[in-house]
């Protein structure tokens, strides 16, 4: 069958699937999945000058579900990140949701991350005081996974945090035990009595109408009692160190290709790592039990997954970067040759393998190719 590996295993476990649980976002995600990189996404013709080979690419769907198209996305998202690294350490914190919460995921997943996002900033705000020899702005990159290695919904928010503030006095001002930025046990807490509260309002509002009233009360009783987890490590201290922890966790999907095969009587493999025994194990199950679990990851339309906060937000992160290595003494000049050559330039050729072939064509879906450059 041709198409990549994931797309044989939709085809093949869609029919297992009940089709009145699909809700319209997931179809759409599904059928993004199904046409990457074939005719129904058109294609582009390049042409090699080196050895004069014409190459037909069909295009690539780019939803931020595919497990085939994010790793370009992510090699280009982390050039551009390398000149936003601060020459200090960085925390790598985990929040992460109790299970309980999981079913409110498939009913109203765009209040419930909302909410995560609000009670985990709040939260380390809340730190960032002279209590803690920290007063000031903090910085935060945050990306919310919804999956854990088997594929089950595991709702958690992994944040990047350099080890410092920003003061009222453009100052960075560093924390002050080496490797510590605030208490584990402290952050639970609070976090827990954010994200309850939050979800409180949200319900009082009439924004978790598909659950019940009772069962919401039930829950935030039950998880107010439990305690929750919050995990803190002091992971790096330097540029292409911090860059490549980005990786693991940014533009990422729930699966790779890579961790896939088929079995026999249509069965997949899917390889995983077991962190109660920290081996790498291996789980076997239907084609359309893989589709199923993939399809409880699907992110609403435009929500953004990947946030930045404090001093690193979007709107004054230039700025407050410059000011940051200004205090430090560490003046660095931009440079975006890299990151307009690796955009300009052409695709390398599999022919002859040299780079910068020349797009020459297009075809649109289900249509024939124009050429619009011959020579």
């Amino acid at each position: 069958m041709n198409g990549s590996l994931f797309q044989q295993i939709i085809s093949d476990g869609l029919p297992a699937l009940d089709k009145q649980s699909i809700t319209p976002r997931q179809w759409q995600v599904l059928h993004h999945l199904q046409d990457c990189r074939t005719q129904a996404m058109g294609s582009y013709q390049w042409h090699c000058n080196h050895c004069e080979q014409d190459t037909q690419w069909y295009c690539s769907c780019r939803d931020r579900h595919c497990p085939v198209c994010q790793g370009k996305a992510r090699e280009q998202w982390l050039l551009k990140r390398q000149a936003d690294v601060l020459p200090v350490t960085y925390h790598h914190v985990v929040f992460t949701l109790p299970h309980q919460f999981n079913g409110w995921a498939t009913l109203h997943p765009e209040v419930l991350y909302k909410s995560l996002f609000k009670a985990v900033w709040q939260t380390l705000s809340e730190f960032s005081t002279g209590r803690h020899h920290m007063d000031g702005r903090l910085g935060m990159l945050a990306v919310l996974h919804t999956w854990g290695q088997s594929l089950c919904r595991h709702i958690h928010l992994h944040c990047l945090i350099p080890s410092g503030v920003l003061t009222k006095d453009d100052q960075w001002c560093g924390s002050r035990k080496a490797g510590y930025l605030f208490p584990v046990k402290a952050l639970s807490v609070k976090f827990r009595g954010k994200m309850l509260s939050y979800l409180a309002e949200q319900s009082q509002a009439a924004e978790l109408h598909r659950v019940e009233q009772s069962m919401v009360s039930q829950t935030l009783n039950d998880t107010a009692r439990l305690k929750w987890n919050v995990y803190s490590k002091p992971s790096i201290g330097h540029t292409q160190a911090v860059v490549n922890y980005l990786a693991r966790y940014c533009n990422r999907v729930g699966i790779s290709e890579s961790r896939l095969s088929l079995g026999s009587e249509n069965k997949v493999l899917m390889r995983y790592k077991d962190y109660r025994t920290n081996e790498k194990t291996q789980m076997e199950f239907s084609s359309g039990e893989l589709v199923r679990r993939f399809l409880l990851h699907v992110l609403p339309k435009g929500f953004m997954r990947l946030r930045y906060y404090g001093f690193m937000a979007n709107s004054i992160r230039r700025k407050s970067l410059e000011k940051i290595r200004e205090s430090l003494g560490r003046i660095v000049v931009e440079s975006k040759q890299a990151v307009m050559a690796n955009e300009e330039s052409g695709p390398a050729c599999p022919n002859c393998h040299h780079s910068g072939m020349k797009l020459i064509g297009i075809a649109l879906p289900n249509q024939s190719l124009l050429v619009f450059r011959t020579s």
